[in-house]
């Protein structure tokens, strides 16, 4: 299955600069929110914030485990953000 992947602010670094952050990735059927993060070899500290459609995924990796994704999802991940 197929599902759009959005990396924002440093994470955008895991992808060719001309991605600009926005990728495709091929995924077996019943593939959760865990396998993408760690097909980018992305720590799990780092995956602060995670948004599949749009909707925030727990920051639980066991939560994150079981989320199984499907066909046509984006998953975008945000990682720590400082600023006041």
């Amino acid at each position: 299955m197929e599902v759009q992947i959005r990396l924002f602010a440093s994470l955008r670094e895991c992808l060719p600069q001309e991605l600009r952050g926005v990728t495709t990735l091929e995924l077996a059927e019943g593939a959760s929110v865990v396998d993408v993060i760690e097909h980018f070899a992305i720590e799990r500290r780092l995956a602060q914030m995670v948004l599949v459609n749009g909707v925030q995924i727990s920051r639980r990796f066991e939560e994150r485990q079981a989320h199984k994704l499907a066909a046509g999802d984006t998953v975008s991940i945000f990682p720590p953000v400082a600023g006041g």
